[in-house]
Protein backbone atom coordinates (compact mmCIF):
# COMPACT_ATOMS: atom_id res chain seq x y z
CA UNK A 1 0.00 0.00 0.00
CA UNK A 2 1.19 3.48 -0.88
CA UNK A 3 -1.64 5.51 0.63
CA UNK A 4 -0.86 9.22 0.98
CA UNK A 5 2.56 8.64 -0.59
CA UNK A 6 4.35 11.50 -2.35
CA UNK A 7 5.92 10.70 -5.69
CA UNK A 8 5.90 14.12 -7.31
CA UNK A 9 7.68 13.95 -10.69
CA UNK A 10 8.55 10.30 -10.02
CA UNK A 11 9.81 8.12 -12.90
CA UNK A 12 7.49 5.12 -13.00
CA UNK A 13 7.67 4.20 -16.66
CA UNK A 14 6.47 0.64 -17.27
CA UNK A 15 5.97 -0.03 -13.54
CA UNK A 16 3.61 -2.82 -12.47
CA UNK A 17 1.24 -1.27 -9.95
CA UNK A 18 -1.62 -3.74 -10.44
CA UNK A 19 -4.21 -3.37 -7.65
CA UNK A 20 -1.94 -0.89 -5.81
CA UNK A 21 -3.63 1.37 -3.22
CA UNK A 22 -2.51 4.91 -4.08
CA UNK A 23 -5.36 6.68 -2.28
CA UNK A 24 -4.64 10.37 -1.53
CA UNK A 25 -1.22 10.05 -3.15
CA UNK A 26 0.73 12.93 -4.70
CA UNK A 27 1.85 12.06 -8.22
CA UNK A 28 1.96 15.55 -9.70
CA UNK A 29 3.77 15.44 -13.06
CA UNK A 30 4.82 11.82 -12.43
CA UNK A 31 5.91 9.76 -15.47
CA UNK A 32 3.84 6.57 -15.76
CA UNK A 33 4.26 5.96 -19.50
CA UNK A 34 3.23 2.36 -20.27
CA UNK A 35 2.71 1.43 -16.61
CA UNK A 36 0.17 -1.15 -15.48
CA UNK A 37 -2.33 0.11 -12.89
CA UNK A 38 -5.07 -2.42 -13.54
CA UNK A 39 -7.56 -2.38 -10.65
CA UNK A 40 -5.48 0.21 -8.79
CA UNK A 41 -7.12 2.49 -6.21
CA UNK A 42 -6.39 6.16 -6.91
CA UNK A 43 -9.19 7.78 -4.93
CA UNK A 44 -8.48 11.50 -4.37
CA UNK A 45 -5.02 11.00 -5.89
CA UNK A 46 -3.35 14.08 -7.35
CA UNK A 47 -2.19 13.28 -10.87
CA UNK A 48 -2.08 16.84 -12.15
CA UNK A 49 0.01 16.98 -15.31
CA UNK A 50 1.01 13.32 -14.97
CA UNK A 51 2.09 11.37 -18.06
CA UNK A 52 -0.20 8.34 -18.22
CA UNK A 53 0.10 7.65 -21.92
CA UNK A 54 -0.43 4.01 -22.89
CA UNK A 55 -1.03 3.01 -19.26
CA UNK A 56 -3.38 0.16 -18.36
CA UNK A 57 -5.97 1.48 -15.90
CA UNK A 58 -8.67 -1.09 -16.60
CA UNK A 59 -11.19 -1.19 -13.72
CA UNK A 60 -9.10 1.30 -11.72
CA UNK A 61 -10.85 3.48 -9.14
CA UNK A 62 -10.09 7.16 -9.78
CA UNK A 63 -12.99 8.61 -7.81
CA UNK A 64 -12.37 12.35 -7.34
CA UNK A 65 -8.83 12.03 -8.69
CA UNK A 66 -7.21 15.22 -9.98
CA UNK A 67 -6.12 14.65 -13.57
CA UNK A 68 -6.04 18.25 -14.75
CA UNK A 69 -3.82 18.53 -17.81
CA UNK A 70 -2.79 14.88 -17.54
CA UNK A 71 -1.66 12.95 -20.63
CA UNK A 72 -3.85 9.86 -21.11
CA UNK A 73 -3.48 9.33 -24.86
CA UNK A 74 -3.98 5.66 -25.83
CA UNK A 75 -4.56 4.71 -22.16
CA UNK A 76 -6.78 1.72 -21.34
CA UNK A 77 -9.51 2.88 -18.96
CA UNK A 78 -12.18 0.35 -19.80
CA UNK A 79 -14.53 -0.07 -16.84
CA UNK A 80 -12.62 2.51 -14.78
CA UNK A 81 -14.44 4.54 -12.12
CA UNK A 82 -13.85 8.24 -12.70
CA UNK A 83 -16.81 9.60 -10.76
CA UNK A 84 -16.31 13.32 -10.05
CA UNK A 85 -12.74 13.11 -11.39
CA UNK A 86 -11.27 16.45 -12.50
CA UNK A 87 -9.92 15.97 -16.02
CA UNK A 88 -10.10 19.56 -17.19
CA UNK A 89 -7.85 20.14 -20.21
CA UNK A 90 -6.60 16.53 -20.06
CA UNK A 91 -5.44 14.73 -23.22
CA UNK A 92 -7.37 11.55 -24.02
CA UNK A 93 -6.73 11.02 -27.73
CA UNK A 94 -7.73 7.46 -28.76
CA UNK A 95 -8.25 6.54 -25.09
CA UNK A 96 -10.34 3.45 -24.34
CA UNK A 97 -13.10 4.52 -21.94
CA UNK A 98 -15.60 1.79 -22.80
CA UNK A 99 -18.04 1.16 -19.97
CA UNK A 100 -16.21 3.70 -17.79
CA UNK A 101 -18.13 5.56 -15.08
CA UNK A 102 -17.60 9.30 -15.60
CA UNK A 103 -20.62 10.57 -13.66
CA UNK A 104 -20.17 14.25 -12.79
CA UNK A 105 -16.61 14.17 -14.13
CA UNK A 106 -15.09 17.49 -15.20
CA UNK A 107 -13.81 17.29 -18.77
CA UNK A 108 -13.97 20.94 -19.77
CA UNK A 109 -11.68 21.64 -22.71
CA UNK A 110 -10.39 18.06 -22.73
CA UNK A 111 -8.92 16.65 -25.95
CA UNK A 112 -10.86 13.43 -26.56
CA UNK A 113 -10.41 12.95 -30.28
CA UNK A 114 -11.13 9.38 -31.43
CA UNK A 115 -11.84 8.30 -27.83
CA UNK A 116 -13.92 5.14 -27.34
CA UNK A 117 -16.76 6.04 -24.97
CA UNK A 118 -19.19 3.31 -25.95
CA UNK A 119 -21.50 2.33 -23.07
CA UNK A 120 -19.79 4.92 -20.84
CA UNK A 121 -21.76 6.67 -18.08
CA UNK A 122 -21.36 10.43 -18.56
CA UNK A 123 -24.43 11.58 -16.65
CA UNK A 124 -24.03 15.18 -15.47
CA UNK A 125 -20.46 15.27 -16.82
CA UNK A 126 -19.06 18.69 -17.78
CA UNK A 127 -17.69 18.49 -21.33
CA UNK A 128 -18.02 22.15 -22.22
CA UNK A 129 -15.63 23.02 -25.04
CA UNK A 130 -14.22 19.47 -25.16
CA UNK A 131 -12.95 18.12 -28.48
CA UNK A 132 -14.68 14.81 -29.23
CA UNK A 133 -13.89 14.64 -32.94
CA UNK A 134 -14.78 11.15 -34.27
CA UNK A 135 -15.40 9.89 -30.72
CA UNK A 136 -17.44 6.68 -30.41
CA UNK A 137 -20.40 7.35 -28.10
CA UNK A 138 -22.67 4.45 -29.01
CA UNK A 139 -25.10 3.67 -26.17
CA UNK A 140 -23.32 6.18 -23.91
CA UNK A 141 -25.44 7.77 -21.19
CA UNK A 142 -25.06 11.56 -21.43
CA UNK A 143 -28.19 12.43 -19.48
CA UNK A 144 -27.93 16.07 -18.32
CA UNK A 145 -24.35 16.31 -19.61
CA UNK A 146 -22.92 19.75 -20.38
CA UNK A 147 -21.64 19.82 -23.97
CA UNK A 148 -21.94 23.52 -24.68
CA UNK A 149 -19.60 24.50 -27.54
CA UNK A 150 -18.17 20.97 -27.67
CA UNK A 151 -16.58 19.78 -30.92
CA UNK A 152 -18.35 16.60 -32.04
CA UNK A 153 -17.19 16.52 -35.64
CA UNK A 154 -18.05 13.09 -37.13
CA UNK A 155 -18.78 11.67 -33.65
CA UNK A 156 -21.02 8.57 -33.52
CA UNK A 157 -24.05 8.52 -31.20
CA UNK A 158 -25.94 5.31 -32.06
CA UNK A 159 -28.62 4.78 -29.38
CA UNK A 160 -26.90 7.29 -27.07
CA UNK A 161 -28.96 9.02 -24.37
CA UNK A 162 -28.60 12.82 -24.38
CA UNK A 163 -31.87 13.56 -22.61
CA UNK A 164 -31.76 16.96 -20.84
CA UNK A 165 -28.21 17.54 -22.18
CA UNK A 166 -26.92 21.01 -23.05
CA UNK A 167 -25.41 21.10 -26.55
CA UNK A 168 -25.90 24.81 -27.08
CA UNK A 169 -23.62 26.00 -29.93
CA UNK A 170 -21.98 22.57 -30.18
CA UNK A 171 -20.42 21.58 -33.52
CA UNK A 172 -21.78 18.31 -34.96
CA UNK A 173 -20.64 18.53 -38.58
CA UNK A 174 -21.03 15.05 -40.10
CA UNK A 175 -21.97 13.50 -36.74
CA UNK A 176 -24.27 10.51 -36.90
CA UNK A 177 -26.48 8.46 -34.66
CA UNK A 178 -29.34 6.01 -35.05
CA UNK A 179 -32.19 6.32 -32.54
CA UNK A 180 -30.31 8.93 -30.51
CA UNK A 181 -32.32 10.51 -27.68
CA UNK A 182 -32.07 14.32 -27.43
CA UNK A 183 -35.37 14.80 -25.57
CA UNK A 184 -35.71 17.97 -23.47
CA UNK A 185 -32.20 19.04 -24.44
CA UNK A 186 -30.82 22.46 -25.34
CA UNK A 187 -29.55 22.29 -28.92
CA UNK A 188 -29.93 25.98 -29.63
CA UNK A 189 -27.57 27.23 -32.35
CA UNK A 190 -25.97 23.82 -32.88
CA UNK A 191 -23.99 23.57 -36.10
CA UNK A 192 -24.82 20.16 -37.57
CA UNK A 193 -24.68 20.32 -41.39
CA UNK A 194 -24.38 16.95 -43.15
CA UNK A 195 -25.14 15.14 -39.88
CA UNK A 196 -27.28 11.99 -39.81
CA UNK A 197 -29.73 11.33 -36.98
CA UNK A 198 -32.30 8.93 -38.37
CA UNK A 199 -35.17 8.03 -36.02
CA UNK A 200 -33.79 10.41 -33.38
CA UNK A 201 -35.96 11.74 -30.56
CA UNK A 202 -35.93 15.56 -30.46
CA UNK A 203 -39.17 15.84 -28.47
CA UNK A 204 -39.51 19.05 -26.43
CA UNK A 205 -36.01 20.10 -27.47
CA UNK A 206 -34.72 23.67 -27.86
CA UNK A 207 -33.53 23.91 -31.47
CA UNK A 208 -33.64 27.65 -32.02
CA UNK A 209 -31.37 28.66 -34.93
CA UNK A 210 -30.08 25.08 -35.26
CA UNK A 211 -28.22 24.40 -38.52
CA UNK A 212 -29.13 21.05 -40.10
CA UNK A 213 -28.30 21.97 -43.71
CA UNK A 214 -28.04 18.81 -45.80
CA UNK A 215 -28.63 16.57 -42.77
CA UNK A 216 -30.38 13.19 -42.84
CA UNK A 217 -33.16 13.34 -40.23
CA UNK A 218 -35.49 10.71 -41.66
CA UNK A 219 -38.08 9.50 -39.18
CA UNK A 220 -36.95 11.91 -36.46
CA UNK A 221 -39.52 13.10 -33.92
CA UNK A 222 -39.51 16.86 -33.23
CA UNK A 223 -42.86 17.00 -31.39
CA UNK A 224 -43.35 20.03 -29.10
CA UNK A 225 -39.90 21.43 -29.96
CA UNK A 226 -38.92 25.04 -30.58
CA UNK A 227 -37.34 25.25 -34.05
CA UNK A 228 -37.65 28.97 -34.64
CA UNK A 229 -35.17 30.16 -37.28
CA UNK A 230 -33.77 26.64 -37.71
CA UNK A 231 -32.00 26.07 -41.03
CA UNK A 232 -33.35 22.91 -42.67
CA UNK A 233 -32.26 23.64 -46.24
CA UNK A 234 -31.64 20.47 -48.29
CA UNK A 235 -32.43 18.40 -45.19
CA UNK A 236 -33.94 14.93 -45.57
CA UNK A 237 -37.03 15.03 -43.34
CA UNK A 238 -38.92 12.08 -44.80
CA UNK A 239 -41.37 10.61 -42.27
CA UNK A 240 -40.30 13.13 -39.61
CA UNK A 241 -42.89 14.31 -37.07
CA UNK A 242 -43.44 18.02 -36.33
CA UNK A 243 -46.59 17.94 -34.18
CA UNK A 244 -46.90 21.11 -32.06
CA UNK A 245 -43.52 22.42 -33.28
CA UNK A 246 -42.76 26.15 -33.52
CA UNK A 247 -41.25 26.61 -36.99
CA UNK A 248 -41.50 30.38 -37.21
CA UNK A 249 -38.72 31.70 -39.44
CA UNK A 250 -37.39 28.20 -40.18
CA UNK A 251 -35.88 27.61 -43.64
CA UNK A 252 -37.19 24.63 -45.62
CA UNK A 253 -35.66 25.40 -49.03
CA UNK A 254 -35.24 22.14 -51.03
CA UNK A 255 -35.92 19.99 -47.93
CA UNK A 256 -37.32 16.51 -48.60
CA UNK A 257 -40.68 16.55 -46.82
CA UNK A 258 -42.18 13.34 -48.15
CA UNK A 259 -44.66 12.02 -45.57
CA UNK A 260 -43.39 14.50 -42.95
CA UNK A 261 -46.16 15.06 -40.41
CA UNK A 262 -47.20 18.72 -40.11
CA UNK A 263 -50.74 18.09 -38.86
CA UNK A 264 -51.95 21.06 -36.83
CA UNK A 265 -48.65 22.93 -37.33
CA UNK A 266 -48.43 26.64 -38.11
CA UNK A 267 -46.39 26.86 -41.34
CA UNK A 268 -47.43 30.42 -42.16
CA UNK A 269 -44.05 31.91 -41.22
CA UNK A 270 -41.66 29.28 -42.64
CA UNK A 271 -39.28 30.29 -45.43
CA UNK A 272 -38.68 28.51 -48.74
CA UNK A 273 -41.61 26.08 -48.67
CA UNK A 274 -43.00 25.24 -52.14
CA UNK A 275 -46.28 23.74 -53.28
CA UNK A 276 -44.48 20.60 -54.46
CA UNK A 277 -42.95 20.07 -51.03
CA UNK A 278 -46.28 20.66 -49.33
CA UNK A 279 -48.03 18.20 -51.66
CA UNK A 280 -45.63 15.45 -50.52
CA UNK A 281 -46.08 16.21 -46.80
CA UNK A 282 -48.86 15.32 -44.38
CA UNK A 283 -51.09 18.24 -43.36
CA UNK A 284 -54.67 18.58 -42.17
CA UNK A 285 -57.34 21.27 -41.89
CA UNK A 286 -55.69 22.68 -38.77
CA UNK A 287 -52.34 23.19 -40.52
CA UNK A 288 -51.78 26.88 -41.24
CA UNK A 289 -50.22 27.39 -44.66
CA UNK A 290 -47.95 30.17 -45.96
CA UNK A 291 -49.63 32.76 -48.19
CA UNK A 292 -50.03 31.60 -51.79
CA UNK A 293 -49.94 27.86 -51.08
CA UNK A 294 -52.91 25.54 -51.38
CA UNK A 295 -53.92 22.75 -49.03
CA UNK A 296 -52.95 19.42 -50.64
CA UNK A 297 -54.79 16.11 -50.65
CA UNK A 298 -54.95 14.18 -47.37
CA UNK A 299 -51.78 12.38 -46.39
CA UNK A 300 -53.39 8.93 -46.58
CA UNK A 301 -53.65 9.13 -50.37
CA UNK A 302 -49.98 10.16 -50.60
CA UNK A 303 -48.95 7.17 -48.53
CA UNK A 304 -50.88 4.82 -50.81
CA UNK A 305 -49.14 6.26 -53.87
CA UNK A 306 -45.74 5.87 -52.17
CA UNK A 307 -46.22 2.16 -51.54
Amino acid sequence: KLREASFERAQLEGADLTSADLTDGNFVEAYFYGATLKGAVLVNTDLTGADLRRTVLTNANLHRANLQGALLDHAQLEGARLIEADMESAYLDETNLRDANLKEAILRGADMRYADLQDADLQDADLEGANLEEAALGKADLHSAKLRMAILYHAVFDEANLMDANLNRAVLIGAKGLRTNFMNGDLGEIYAPKSSFQLAQFNRTHLESANFVGADLRGANFSHSNMTHANLQDTNLQDATFVSVNLSGARLDSADLRRANFTGVNLSAVIGLTQAQLNAACVNEQTKLPPGLNRPAPCSSIKKEAR
